[in-house]
This record gives structure tokens, sequence and C-alpha cells, in this order.
């Protein structure tokens, strides 16, 4: 059968009971091979409008793009069925305005002259602010690619001028794009229960900075790529982001600027292109995730690689970020930064908080977590950091007091808590975890710094804890059945420096029932003890009892005349220069 046989086939099937075939007629310039051919008792539609027009019930033949006087409204009747030859187009520019409004009974119908994706190029919008609206509209077999690989059946393409338009029981299907476009410009003040089904690239491609128009009313299945692609990045004002059954399949990185607040429902996932991440910055910004034990939040790489994408990271003070039943993997990459992770809290003074509440990271190719010295985790519970290269956290140690026992932090390839030190400032606990913490430099409290029965540090070698000042205290009682363990990463004698108190007269310097080992390698600095006490006639505070000392490269405890506090029931092993000398 012949093309044009073939085309008057197919079209007389699209129109069986509109009555006798349309006598063919010129195209244009925008006609195709079907041109002239359409289905039977089809009326042609007119190729230009110069003032308001409706569109009757009834069906209707494109034979060429209209042209359309700028600031006119078109409006289509329920029933009525538009039939767009190939390389046709619905066009509404320049201030005028699209009324499709169908009923459920009687829909409008927008589709090609033959039922073949991308026939036509599908109905476009772009520069016009005045409102149009879709309801109960069929748009299918548009989409053209040819000469838009982002074509989609519904096209929102807005320039200076904006673009508006309501959306609602409206089926975009059988696109050779996309079903639906959205700029970053684009206003929907209404989008519900419509369907995008059936469509080569996927249901949507939207900008950032409109997702949050999109609804779980609507369908977004069926495509040949369940996904919504989203562009852009920034979030500029704040949205909400619903789970729409399919995922968000982000090409960039997106930021969330100042006063920004963006909201993930419960069930969404997020997929993050290579070298991408998430960036929470700026007076007022947030990022609230907030899922639920059977419909968490997933955000993951577009390859399940750890380092596929770069992660979150929070630089905003606002009381309203949160991450719950929340899961982020394969993340953290460390290409740029050998100490990444793929959940980042950290700010400058200005300070950052967020909530942590049962969060899943995992297969991060760096940490788990970081969080800065300023960062503050009102809630830190229930979460799992498992499965990440570098270990489950790294810590400042202005911060560690936040983390909690009732989190998993084994499974990872390092299970060790690593401590950026420096400080602990305030008057806090570091609780027990069930792995250690490994400080990587010399830690001074300057209040009172409590370790919890249970609590392991190991220390990298040239690391101390310094305790100096009446107001500074050191206070690491442990029990007999959960001892406190201060050792070296390396377990050798001098492998760390040791533990030195420094004129402090406060009352709660003390150590007991603890294991202090391979430490005393401070030589270099006049230290003549693992656990050392010094002042001048200021005085020094500190007792040490029921403890475990071994393991020395010099004394095992050394008190300066000056020192008061009790030294009693410890037990000594392989102290290179001694067990304990108190100066007479």
């Amino acid at each position: 059968m012949g093309r044009v046989g073939f085309v008057a086939v197919v079209a007389g099937v699209l129109g069986l009971a509109c009555g006798p075939a349309q006598n063919p007629m010129d195209g244009g310039v925008d006609g195709g091979a079907d041109v002239g051919v359409g289905p039977i008792g089809c009326a042609n539609f007119p190729e230009r409008l110069d003032a308001d027009y409706t569109v009757a019930k009834g069906c209707w033949l494109v034979l060429k793009t209209p042209t359309l006087a700028a600031g006119i409204t078109l409006t289509i009747a329920p029933g009525a069925k538009l039939v767009f030859s190939s390389e046709t187009a619905l066009l509404i520019d320049a201030q005028q305005s699209l009324q499709a409004v169908g009923t459920s009974e009687e829909p409008i119908v927008l589709t090609g002259a033959l039922p073949v994706r991308g026939h036509w190029r599908g109905l476009k919008f772009t520069g016009t602010s005045v409102l149009s609206r879709l309801d109960y509209v069929t748009v299918e077999y548009g989409g053209a690619t040819r000469a838009d690989t982002e074509a989609a059946a519904i096209k929102l393409a807005a320039d200076s001028r904006g673009v508006r338009a309501s959306i609602s029981h409206t089926t975009m299907r059988e696109s050779q794009g996309f079903g639906l476009y959205l700029t970053g410009s684009a206003v929907v003040p209404a989008f519900a229960s419509n369907v995008m089904t059936k469509n080569t690239l996927g249901p949507a491609n939207v900008d950032a900075e409109v997702v949050g128009v999109l609804d779980s009313t609507s369908s977004f299945t069926g495509n040949d790529k369940d996904e919504v692609v989203v562009r852009g990045s920034r979030l500029s004002t704040s949205a909400t982001w619903d789970d729409v059954g399919v995922p968000y399949h982000l090409k960039a990185s997106l930021a969330s600027t100042a006063g920004a607040k963006w909201t993930i429902k419960a069930g969404a996932r997020l997929i993050m292109p290579p070298e991408t991440g998430i960036t929470i910055s700026g007076a007022a910004s947030a990022l609230i995730a907030e899922g639920t034990a059977e419909k968490p939040i997933v955000f993951t790489g577009e390859t399940q690689t750890r380092g596929a994408w770069e992660g979150i990271a929070l630089s905003s003070n606002d009381t309203d970020n949160l991450l719950r039943h929340t899961t982020v993997e394969y993340a953290g990459n460390t290409s740029s930064n050998a100490q990444a992770a793929a959940v980042t809290a950290t700010a400058d003074s200005s300070g950052v908080q967020v909530k942590l509440d049962h969060l899943t990271v995992r297969q991060s190719q760096g940490f788990g977590l970081k969080l800065g010295g300023s960062a503050l985790v009102p809630v830190f519970a229930g979460n799992v950091l498992t499965q990440n290269a570098l270990g489950p956290a790294m810590i400042d140690s202005n911060a560690a007091h936040q983390l909690g026992p009732d989190s998993t932090y084994t499974g990872n390839d390092v299970d060790k808590v690593l401590i950026d030190a420096q400080w602990v400032s305030g008057a806090v606990t570091w609780r027990a975890l069930s792995v250690p913490y490994v400080i990587d430099g010399n830690v001074s409290a300057q209040r009172v710094w409590t370790l919890e029965p249970g609590v392991t540090l190991e220390m990298m070698p040239m690391t101390s804890i310094r305790v100096d000042g009446d107001l500074a205290g050191f206070h690491a009682v442990g029990t007999q059945s959960k001892p406190i363990t201060i050792t070296g990463v390396n377990k050798s004698r001098g492998a760390w420096d040791g533990i030195d108190f420094d004129t402090t007269l406060n009352t709660a310097n003390a150590l007991e029932y603890c294991v202090v080992e391979y430490g005393g390698g401070a030589t270099r600095l006049g230290w003549t003890g693992m656990i050392y006490a010094h002042a001048d006639s200021h005085g020094v505070r500190v007792s040490v009892t029921n403890s475990t000392i071994r393991h020395s490269g010099v004394w095992g405890i050394y008190m300066s005349r000056s020192q008061t506090g009790d030294v009693s029931n410890n037990t000594y092993a392989d102290n290179a220069l001694g067990d304990y000398l108190h100066e007479p």
C-alpha cells in the first residue's frame, strides 16, 4: 500500500463516525504528508484568528499552525476534537489566552492525524502572563523532537513576559518527548488529577523552581522512562516536593538560597548525577525532609556506587532543618575532598543546626556524617551510619557530645568516629558508642569534659588531652563493668603524648576505672608522665583511682609537688621510667 493510501486509511479510522472526508487542500509551509487527508467530517480549522474565537464541539482538521492575533482568547468547547497535521502546533503567545475546558463526559482532544508519537509538535505556551486553563483535555501524539530535544505534549516556556496556565484533569500521552515541560518562571495556579503516560522521554521535564506544582493526585507512570527530570540549580522560593510515584532526576547541583524552605514529602525519591550535590545555606533557608518508617525519603546516585555524587551540605542555622526517616546513599565523593561526607553540617560563626532522626547514611566514599564545631543537633536519634568507606562520622570535638548511643555506627570499612580535635568548649558529656572515638589532634577542655562509662578514646600520634585552668576539668569515671579506655591508635609505648593537667583546681578532675595506655610520648614537650600534673604556686588537683596505667614511654603517672587528690588502688604494667612518682 502506498503512503497516501496508508494515510487515508488511518485518517478514516480516526473519524469513522464523522461523515464524509474533506477534499485535499494546500496545507501551508508546516503541513506534512497527511495534509488534506483528514478524518471524515472534520472541518478545516482557520489558518488565522484576528479576534476572540470559540471552537465548537466537533472535529476540526488543523492543516497548518494557526496564526493568532496578539491578546486574543481562544476558547475550545467541550467535545471538540482538533486533529493536527504533521509538524503543526498550537502556539499561545503575545498575551493570548487558551480556555480549553471540557468535562468528564465530553473531554477536549488535541491529537495527531496519525497515531504516531511526535506526529505534531504539541501545545506550547510562551510569552503570555494572561491565565490560560486546561481542564478535561487530552493531548496526544505530539512532542516532536526533531527540532526540539526537550519537546513535550504541553510546554510552558516563558520569556520575560512570563507564562500562566492552570492544568487539571488533563492527559498528556504518546509524546515523542515529555508529557509536560515547565520553565522556571512558569506560573501554574492549579495542577491536579492529570495523567502523563506513554511518553518517550518521561512524564515531565520541569525547572527546580516549579517542581512544587506537581502533585500526588496526578499520575506520572507508564512512560518509557518513569522519572521527572529536574533542571536548574537553585531554589529561590519556598516549595514542597510531593511524592509523585516516580523519582525526581536532578540534572545539576541544587542550592536552596536565603529564605527558601524546601520541604520534601514522605516517599519522595531524588536521583543525583555525578559531581553534583545539594546545598542549603543562607538565612532562613531550610531542608525539611520528613519521611516515615513506611515511606522513607531517598537521596541516591545515578549509579549505585560509592561517591556517585557529592552529598548534602547544610550551613543554615534555621530551626526547621530536618532529616527524618531519610536515606542518603552513594554520595561523599572524595575526588576533590579527601574527607568528604554524604551529609555535612558545617558553618562559620553564624552556626548550623539540623535535626537528625532515623537518618540512614550508607555507601559513602568518604564518611557518612560530618559535623562542624558550631553544629547544633537538637535531635540525634535512631540514625544508621553504615557501609561508608572512611567511617560512620567525622565530628568536631565541640559537637561530639551530640552523638547518641541509640544510633548505629557499625558495618563501615572503618568502625570508628573520627574527632577533628581542638577544643571542648562547653560542659558536656561524651556518650559511650558502639565504636571508639579517634582523636586526631590535641584537644583542650575549657569547661568540665565528662566521659560516660564505656567510652573508648583512641589517640593518634603526637596528640594529647589538656586541662588548663580552674574552669577546665576532665571527668573520666567509669565502672568496674564499663571502664573508660584511653589508648593509642598504635599499640606501642609513647604512641601518643598523654593527659596534661596544668594549674587546675577543678574538683571534677578525676580518672576512675580507666585504662590509660600507650601514651607518654611527649618528652619533646618536657612531660615526664603519661598522666602529668603540674602547676606553679596555684596548685593542681586530680585524682586517679582504680585504674590501669600501662605501656607508657615515660612514667605512668607523674605528679608535681603541688598536686592534690587521691592516687590509689591502681594497676601498673610496662611503664618505661616507672609507675607512679609524686615529687617530694
